[in-house]
């Protein structure tokens, strides 16, 4: 569909115009945003937009409407001000500015909601993207995130709000780069099981600075969270952070602010790897983890100024261009696209073109920093792969009509196997496809095969990686479909894919099926397939398991190289794999073990494993941390801390063992669970469970991870020996 723009202009339109042209303008945008279709800008005019000019509120923006402020100054010279009331079944009665819808944007603009319940920003579908925007004096939060909404928002400011600039609530997630909050009560709140990725946010002169609560994880990478008038960050409840690992450290700031720099109040430690924090300056305990990077590669922490600011820029373009649907057509190999000729996808464009898969617009663009919807992706991979057979039947989508322009390339990707609609029974065509549906999208359609779970561990953004796409993203990488510009390692799953960036996906599969030739490209993942994990571990039953949590930063190897996969694991150190794993909470107070030393290394995670009832002591007050494990007192050990007890469990499948007999008593309830949620691994003779032996540090790792994967927070491994 064509790009559609309407011009408002508060000072001289008038709503009863269409708003195509810059000479006449509508007055609102309310007016705007009736008129607005998919693929549809709205540019505004300098000036402010309140409900006194005719605004009404909330503003909704609707899916791929971007609504963008006139550009230049210091500041955006277009203020949205007011607010309109919604029911929220969480939060109750709100006051809202602007509420963004699936793949809506809003940039170059001031959000002003001084109302009671004030929030400038509503973020709760799919992938809005925010930039530059300045929200300030909100009355509650410059920014609500929430549901399972997956914003990108970059460089933009919130200052002098309520309760605090950005509020991330329930299952939100997404990624805030270069955003800055600034002189407000807090400056990010993370509550509920909330999980973005913030890199290189500066979190400074707040009362608080980051208060993290509930089951909330983020990743902070490369931070800046000083002078904050009591805390920089605050922990509580079971909130935790990932603060930086061994193989991808924080590189985040947290000093000189009021009271302590980090308040952890979760009874749990906080592991910092690559952070710039004064252990003095910490409430709670902290572990100080070294990194495994070396110095050569090792990225500075971020050091920038509080903005005041946003820079300078050139107008862009006008806007009035209307360019046909990008539908690829058969083009001649002589093309050149106008806006091609230095950028790091040309390549891999000037290939597709040359068998006819992609084609420009008509005035000699090829646009590749433009956002691809599925339709158009549904065209991409039908004109690049007219030879992939299909292998689905069909399906009609209630959202799809035969007068679509789109409605034969979506059939045809569907029959493939490019692209599957949603349980609802829609194909959402004009949604914007993340990077990660793409990469997915092409491994499953082309039936890829070959990728290392242990592959996706060498991207800094891994944590952002959802869990369904683990398996199709480990294959992509082996099979060097995924090309990350600037960054290699940078995956950005989550944010929308480019014209430039699928095409260079789609060319590599391509080249991964014999259809084109390779080109050189610096921007190509390549994972390293020689150098193994750990020097022992090669060809070993459980290879994949202990890869699997080595990836995941949850276990360690000697300091020799080795993993000792067949040594065995003693008490002190299942507790602090457990604690690391599982993150439990405390259910019960804790205790004083007489062969535990307060300066024991595992003290804290013993405590930890003990007072979530992970693990126990023995009657004479003892912990015996250095006693190996028994295969049996892991299986307990699991079923217990994890809450899966079950009294009333049929014993009978214990007597598929040859030697079941040798349980002990109190075990088995806890026995049958672990088989029944796959914990158990018999190897080499899977008839035999061996319960009264020592557990080695291999079959500890499968009994862990698997866990995991009941968890859903780890992909399944197929073994013979699991039973």
């Amino acid at each position: 569909m064509a790009q559609q723009v309407l011009y408002v202009d508060p000072t001289r339109g008038q709503d009863d115009r269409d708003g195509r042209s810059q000479s006449q303008p509508l007055k609102t945008i309310t007016a705007a945003l009736r008129l607005s279709q998919d693929n549809t800008v709205i540019q505004l005019k300098a000036g402010s937009y309140t409900a006194d000019s005719g605004e009404q509120f909330p503003l909704v923006i609707p899916p791929g409407c971007q609504v963008l402020g006139e550009t230049g100054g210091n500041r955006p010279s277009v203020t949205i001000q007011g607010g309109g009331q919604i029911q929220h079944p969480l939060l109750g009665a709100q006051s809202i500015t602007c509420r963004l819808q699936n793949g809506a944007g809003l940039r170059h603009v001031t959000v002003i909601n001084t109302q009671s319940q004030g929030v400038g920003v509503w973020l709760e579908d799919g992938y809005p993207q925010l930039e530059k925007v300045f929200a300030t004096k909100c009355s509650q939060y410059g920014a609500v995130v929430i549901g399972k909404v997956l914003p990108t928002m970059k460089n933009c400011i919130f200052e002098d709000c309520g309760t605090a600039g950005i509020a991330f609530f329930t299952q939100s997630k997404g990624q805030f780069e270069r955003v800055f909050c600034q002189k407000n009560r807090t400056g990010m709140v993370i509550k509920d099981a909330a999980a973005p990725l913030i890199m290189a946010c500066g979190l400074e002169r707040n009362t608080i600075g980051l208060d993290i609560g509930g089951t909330a994880n983020p990743v902070l990478r490369g931070n800046r969270i000083c002078n904050n008038q009591t805390y920089g960050i605050q922990l509580t409840g079971s909130g935790t952070t990932d603060f930086g690992h061994p193989q991808d450290v924080g590189n985040n700031i947290v000093r000189n602010n009021g009271q302590v720099d980090i308040q952890n109040s979760t009874g749990r430690s906080l592991r910092s790897c690559g952070n710039d924090v004064l252990p003095q300056a910490v409430r709670g305990t902290l572990d100080l983890i070294a990194s495994q990077i070396p110095d050569a590669l090792a990225v500075p922490a971020m050091l920038f100024e509080q903005p005041n600011s946003f820079p300078v820029e050139e107008p862009p373009e006008s806007p009035e261009l209307q360019p046909p649907s990008p539908l690829p057509q058969p083009t001649p190999a002589s093309v050149q696209f106008s806006d091609m000729a230095e950028h790091w996808a040309a390549p891999f464009v000037a290939g597709l073109a040359e068998v006819g898969a992609v084609a420009g617009f008509s005035d000699g663009t090829f646009k590749p920093n433009q956002l691809v919807n599925r339709a158009e992706f549904a065209a991409f991979v039908v004109a690049s792969f007219p030879e992939q057979p299909a292998r689905n039947s069909a399906v009609q989508f209630s959202d799809v009509t035969p007068d679509f322009w789109g409605y034969k390339a979506l059939s045809t990707a569907q029959k493939m196997g490019f692209l599957n609609g949603f349980p609802d029974g829609t194909m959402r065509p004009t949604e914007s496809i993340t990077r990660i549906q793409a990469i997915v999208a092409i491994t499953n359609g082309l039936g890829l095969t070959g990728g290392r779970v242990d592959d996706i561990g060498i991207y800094r953004d891994r944590a952002q990686i959802p869990s369904y796409a683990v398996d199709a993203l480990a294959t992509a990488t082996r099979q060097r479909l995924v090309i990350n510009y600037p960054e290699p390692l940078v995956l950005r799953p989550l944010e929308p894919i480019t014209r430039g960036e699928v095409s260079a996906l789609i060319y590599q599969g391509r080249v991964a099926t014999g259809a084109s030739a390779a080109v050189e490209s610096p921007y190509i993942v390549r994972p390293d397939t020689s150098q193994p994990l750990f020097s022992d571990l090669s060809g070993h039953w459980a290879e994949d398991f202990v890869r699997g949590l080595a990836e995941a930063n949850l276990i360690s190897g000697m300091k020799d190289g080795s993993f000792a996969p067949n040594e065995p694991m003693n008490r002190a150190q299942f507790a602090a794999l457990v604690v690391q794993a599982f993150q439990p909470s405390p259910v019960k107070p804790p205790t004083t073990f007489s062969d535990v030393p307060p300066d024991y290394w595992g003290a804290s995670s013993i405590q930890a494993a003990y007072q979530s009832e992970f693990m126990s002591g023995f009657p004479d007050q003892t912990f015996a941390p250095e006693h190996p494990l028994l295969r049996v007192q892991i299986w307990v050990a699991l079923v217990n801390g994890l809450n899966w007890e079950n009294p009333d469990v049929n014993l009978q499948p214990l007597g598929q063992f040859e030697d079941y007999t040798t349980l002990p008593r109190y075990a088995l309830q806890q026995a049958v669970i672990a088989l029944e949620r796959h914990l158990i691994a018999n190897y080499p003779d899977t008839t035999k469970l061996r319960p009264n032996q020592v557990a080695t540090r291999a079959e500890v790792c499968v009994a862990v991870y698997q866990a995991l994967v009941e968890l859903q927070r780890l992909p399944v491994i197929e073994s013979d020996y699991v039973v």
